[in-house]
């Protein structure tokens, strides 16, 4: 007798079909910490503030050579970020980091700012050279209401008012006694200006691709300084035999606190602050730059001065106290109750629909 046995049904054939590709996810922006910004603008515009100091040390009597020191600076400055990202392993960063225009623009823009003012501070007296480096804060803050649409309140307004206000003040601009003009007072403040505008379009730059790591845009940021700054040597071509071992020592000191600490620490502060907030903190170097005046240069602190460099204090801290939430409008609230209302109301319809017919089938 035949045994019939019950055949299985075929295995279901299951087709090849290529799945949707899945985009890959945006690298989001770094969310700005604003206390780490905070700390940075104070301790580098401390160090700024000390960059006279170390120009007039480190240059030989009656000669300019703020573009030789800067382009120092900025080589040094390249060579520690280097050693940074090997030491902390973050080297891949440089090849995965997309290089855009404002990352060129910025490291190229600060360097000829700080070639033309420590050039400056030669010619004409350190404050007056602070001040007219200092334009740059206002130009940046225009710049970034005009361009980048941040939003600029009556306490950012007046905070920064009253810093340039102060600036005058401790430069002695303003109340001050009348000083003696060199030869190259004009040069001097020609190079002052200049300094001050290239300087505000340096910070506008920083505003631009906060996603990119603090390290890896203080480095680039070196390499475009040196870059810009190399050119101008090119031109100016600066003599620099006359400068002595001790004054390639001041030199040195400069590279690394004017340089390595003060310019990375402006960058991490103008990836976590606004505009205004790291204009506002960036006169601190002017109060440096008095001090530092009186106490080695043996320059006199009028009263203005005094009461100016209390008023840069003043309005740096303004920007920096809590603000109240604004109120929200009456009708804007009783429209949004509503709304909310009606979506708690769809949503219980929803669910009371089903349970229903589940009551039904089972009865």
């Amino acid at each position: 007798m035949a045994v019939v046995t019950a055949s299985r049904p075929p295995a279901p054939v299951v087709r090849d079909v290529p799945l949707p590709a899945v985009p890959e996810p945006r690298a989001t922006p770094a969310r700005p910490r604003r206390r780490l910004g905070l700390v940075a603008i104070v301790v580098s515009a401390a160090a700024m503030g000390t960059a006279g100091l170390f120009g007039r040390m480190a240059a030989p009597a009656g000669a300019v050579v703020g573009e030789a020191l800067t382009l120092g600076r900025m080589l040094v400055g390249a060579l520690g970020m280097l050693v940074v990202l090997a030491a902390t392993r973050h080297l891949g960063r440089l090849r995965r980091t997309r290089i855009t225009p404002s990352v060129v623009l910025g490291g190229v823009l600060l360097g000829l700012s700080l070639a033309t003012y420590l050039s400056s501070t030669v010619l004409i007296d350190l404050t007056l050279a602070v001040v007219l480096h200092y334009l740059g804060p206002v130009v940046a803050t225009v710049l970034a209401a005009a361009v980048l649409k941040e939003r600029v309140g009556a306490t950012d307004v007046v905070s920064l008012v009253a810093a340039f206000a102060g600036m005058l003040l401790a430069a002695g601009l303003v109340g001050g006694p009348s000083r003696p003009v060199s030869d190259g007072h004009a040069l001097g403040v020609g190079l002052g200006i200049a300094s001050g505008v290239l300087y505000g379009g340096a910070l506008l730059c920083y505003r631009y691709r906060t996603d990119m790591p603090s390290d890896v845009r203080s480095f680039w940021n070196f390499v475009f300084g040196a870059v810009g700054t190399g050119a101008m040597v090119a031109v100016t071509r600066p003599d620099v035999s006359g400068m002595t071992a001790t004054h390639w020592a001041w030199a040195a000191a400069f590279f690394v606190v004017c340089g390595v600490l003060a310019l990375s620490l402006l960058v991490v502060a103008g990836k976590h602050l606004r505009a205004v907030e790291l204009s506002s903190l960036s006169y601190l170097e002017v109060v440096v730059a008095v001090l530092v005046g009186a106490a080695v240069f043996g320059e006199t602190v009028s009263a203005p001065a005094a009461a100016g460099v209390l008023l840069v204090v003043a309005a740096a801290v303004l920007p920096l106290l809590p603000r109240p939430l604004p109120r929200p409008r009456v009708g804007r609230e009783r429209r949004a109750q509503r709304a909310r209302a009606a979506v708690a109301a769809g949503g219980a319809t929803r669910v009371a629909v089903p349970q229903a017919v589940v009551n039904t089938s089972g009865s």
